[in-house]
Protein backbone atom coordinates (compact mmCIF):
# COMPACT_ATOMS: atom_id res chain seq x y z
CA UNK A 1 0.00 0.00 0.00
CA UNK A 2 1.38 3.40 -0.93
CA UNK A 3 1.21 6.41 1.37
CA UNK A 4 -1.48 7.97 -0.82
CA UNK A 5 -3.51 4.76 -0.67
CA UNK A 6 -3.17 4.74 3.10
CA UNK A 7 -4.24 8.40 3.40
CA UNK A 8 -7.23 7.63 1.17
CA UNK A 9 -8.23 4.76 3.50
CA UNK A 10 -7.89 7.05 6.53
CA UNK A 11 -9.99 9.70 4.71
CA UNK A 12 -12.69 7.09 4.11
CA UNK A 13 -12.56 5.89 7.73
CA UNK A 14 -12.79 9.43 9.10
CA UNK A 15 -15.73 10.08 6.79
CA UNK A 16 -17.55 7.20 8.46
CA UNK A 17 -16.55 7.52 12.11
CA UNK A 18 -16.73 11.32 12.41
CA UNK A 19 -20.53 11.36 12.22
CA UNK A 20 -22.16 8.79 14.43
CA UNK A 21 -25.84 7.90 14.12
CA UNK A 22 -26.78 10.12 17.06
CA UNK A 23 -24.97 13.19 15.68
CA UNK A 24 -27.63 13.87 13.04
CA UNK A 25 -30.69 12.12 14.43
CA UNK A 26 -34.22 13.55 14.19
CA UNK A 27 -33.55 15.60 11.08
CA UNK A 28 -36.79 14.62 9.36
CA UNK A 29 -35.55 12.02 6.89
CA UNK A 30 -33.69 8.76 6.98
CA UNK A 31 -30.30 8.24 5.35
CA UNK A 32 -28.80 11.62 6.22
CA UNK A 33 -25.84 10.12 8.09
CA UNK A 34 -24.92 7.89 5.14
CA UNK A 35 -25.34 10.76 2.68
CA UNK A 36 -23.05 12.95 4.81
CA UNK A 37 -20.45 10.20 5.17
CA UNK A 38 -20.42 9.56 1.42
CA UNK A 39 -20.16 13.29 0.75
CA UNK A 40 -17.15 13.71 3.07
CA UNK A 41 -15.29 10.94 1.31
CA UNK A 42 -16.34 11.54 -2.28
CA UNK A 43 -16.62 15.33 -2.41
CA UNK A 44 -14.08 16.84 -0.03
CA UNK A 45 -10.51 17.03 -1.25
CA UNK A 46 -8.21 17.00 1.77
CA UNK A 47 -5.57 18.80 -0.31
CA UNK A 48 -8.05 21.61 -1.00
CA UNK A 49 -9.17 21.72 2.64
CA UNK A 50 -5.67 21.96 4.11
CA UNK A 51 -4.65 24.51 1.48
CA UNK A 52 -7.46 26.83 2.63
CA UNK A 53 -7.37 26.11 6.37
CA UNK A 54 -5.05 28.93 7.40
CA UNK A 55 -6.87 31.67 5.45
CA UNK A 56 -10.05 32.93 7.18
CA UNK A 57 -11.70 34.10 3.94
CA UNK A 58 -10.77 31.08 1.84
CA UNK A 59 -11.71 28.68 4.60
CA UNK A 60 -15.09 30.36 5.22
CA UNK A 61 -15.88 30.10 1.50
CA UNK A 62 -14.79 26.43 1.52
CA UNK A 63 -16.99 25.77 4.57
CA UNK A 64 -20.01 27.66 3.19
CA UNK A 65 -19.75 26.03 -0.26
CA UNK A 66 -19.57 22.53 1.19
CA UNK A 67 -22.41 23.24 3.62
CA UNK A 68 -24.66 24.23 0.71
CA UNK A 69 -23.61 21.26 -1.45
CA UNK A 70 -24.13 18.78 1.38
CA UNK A 71 -27.50 20.37 2.21
CA UNK A 72 -28.53 19.99 -1.44
CA UNK A 73 -27.73 16.28 -1.30
CA UNK A 74 -30.09 15.69 1.65
CA UNK A 75 -33.63 14.43 0.98
CA UNK A 76 -36.33 17.12 0.85
CA UNK A 77 -37.71 16.26 4.30
CA UNK A 78 -34.23 16.36 5.82
CA UNK A 79 -32.89 19.62 4.47
CA UNK A 80 -31.37 21.25 7.53
CA UNK A 81 -28.58 23.80 7.19
CA UNK A 82 -27.65 23.09 10.81
CA UNK A 83 -27.30 19.34 10.24
CA UNK A 84 -25.15 19.90 7.16
CA UNK A 85 -22.87 22.36 8.98
CA UNK A 86 -22.60 20.21 12.12
CA UNK A 87 -21.73 17.08 10.13
CA UNK A 88 -19.15 18.96 8.10
CA UNK A 89 -17.57 20.49 11.22
CA UNK A 90 -17.40 17.06 12.89
CA UNK A 91 -15.62 15.60 9.88
CA UNK A 92 -13.18 18.50 9.53
CA UNK A 93 -12.35 18.34 13.23
CA UNK A 94 -11.62 14.62 13.06
CA UNK A 95 -9.20 15.15 10.18
CA UNK A 96 -7.00 17.47 12.22
CA UNK A 97 -7.22 15.11 15.21
CA UNK A 98 -5.94 12.19 13.11
CA UNK A 99 -2.22 11.59 13.53
CA UNK A 100 -1.82 10.16 10.04
CA UNK A 101 -3.63 13.01 8.31
CA UNK A 102 -1.80 15.55 10.49
CA UNK A 103 1.55 14.00 9.67
CA UNK A 104 0.75 13.73 5.97
CA UNK A 105 -0.21 17.42 5.75
CA UNK A 106 2.62 18.43 8.12
CA UNK A 107 0.44 20.00 10.78
CA UNK A 108 2.40 21.41 13.72
CA UNK A 109 2.93 19.19 16.74
CA UNK A 110 3.34 22.10 19.15
CA UNK A 111 -0.10 22.77 20.67
CA UNK A 112 0.14 26.57 20.29
CA UNK A 113 1.22 26.34 16.65
CA UNK A 114 -1.46 23.69 16.02
CA UNK A 115 -4.16 25.88 17.59
CA UNK A 116 -3.01 28.82 15.50
CA UNK A 117 -3.25 26.81 12.27
CA UNK A 118 -6.73 25.45 13.01
CA UNK A 119 -8.12 28.68 14.47
CA UNK A 120 -10.61 28.99 11.58
CA UNK A 121 -12.30 25.66 12.27
CA UNK A 122 -15.73 26.05 13.79
CA UNK A 123 -16.87 24.16 16.87
CA UNK A 124 -19.50 21.57 15.86
CA UNK A 125 -22.72 22.96 17.33
CA UNK A 126 -25.20 20.79 19.17
CA UNK A 127 -27.20 21.01 22.39
CA UNK A 128 -24.21 20.41 24.67
CA UNK A 129 -21.92 22.90 22.96
CA UNK A 130 -24.64 25.54 22.58
CA UNK A 131 -25.57 25.16 26.26
CA UNK A 132 -21.94 25.64 27.25
CA UNK A 133 -21.55 28.73 25.08
CA UNK A 134 -24.89 30.14 26.28
CA UNK A 135 -23.87 29.70 29.93
CA UNK A 136 -20.39 31.13 29.37
CA UNK A 137 -21.98 34.18 27.74
CA UNK A 138 -24.49 34.53 30.62
CA UNK A 139 -27.50 34.09 28.35
CA UNK A 140 -26.74 37.15 26.23
CA UNK A 141 -27.18 35.28 22.93
CA UNK A 142 -30.26 33.62 21.41
CA UNK A 143 -31.36 30.50 23.27
CA UNK A 144 -30.53 27.24 21.48
CA UNK A 145 -33.44 25.53 19.73
CA UNK A 146 -32.11 22.57 17.74
CA UNK A 147 -29.74 21.52 14.97
CA UNK A 148 -32.71 21.09 12.65
CA UNK A 149 -33.77 24.72 13.18
CA UNK A 150 -30.25 26.18 13.22
CA UNK A 151 -29.80 28.95 10.67
CA UNK A 152 -26.63 30.44 9.29
CA UNK A 153 -27.28 33.67 11.20
CA UNK A 154 -27.68 31.96 14.60
CA UNK A 155 -24.70 29.72 13.85
CA UNK A 156 -22.60 32.81 13.15
CA UNK A 157 -23.60 34.27 16.52
CA UNK A 158 -22.64 31.08 18.37
CA UNK A 159 -19.39 30.73 16.41
CA UNK A 160 -18.44 34.34 17.12
CA UNK A 161 -19.06 33.81 20.85
CA UNK A 162 -17.20 30.47 20.73
CA UNK A 163 -14.23 32.28 19.20
CA UNK A 164 -14.19 34.82 22.04
CA UNK A 165 -14.43 32.06 24.66
CA UNK A 166 -11.71 29.99 23.01
CA UNK A 167 -9.39 32.99 22.77
CA UNK A 168 -9.78 33.57 26.51
CA UNK A 169 -8.89 29.90 27.08
CA UNK A 170 -6.01 30.08 24.56
CA UNK A 171 -7.30 27.21 22.43
CA UNK A 172 -8.88 26.87 18.99
CA UNK A 173 -12.68 27.08 19.15
CA UNK A 174 -13.07 23.61 17.63
CA UNK A 175 -11.73 22.25 20.95
CA UNK A 176 -14.68 23.72 22.89
CA UNK A 177 -16.55 20.56 21.95
CA UNK A 178 -14.12 18.67 24.20
CA UNK A 179 -14.97 21.01 27.10
CA UNK A 180 -18.75 21.12 26.68
CA UNK A 181 -19.58 17.64 25.38
CA UNK A 182 -21.77 15.72 27.79
CA UNK A 183 -21.14 18.11 30.69
CA UNK A 184 -24.62 17.40 32.02
CA UNK A 185 -23.67 13.71 32.43
CA UNK A 186 -20.54 14.42 34.48
CA UNK A 187 -22.07 16.72 37.09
Amino acid sequence: MTQNDFIDKIHKRLSIVSVGASALRNQGASGIVDIARDYFYQSISLDDYFEKLSSPDKFRKFLDDHTVKLLQSFPTDGKSWGAARKGLNLFLRETVYSKFISDHFKLPTDLNDFNNLIRNLEVPLDFDVATGIYKDRNGTIPKWISIKKLTENVSDIYQREALAISQSKKIARVHLDLLYWRQRETK
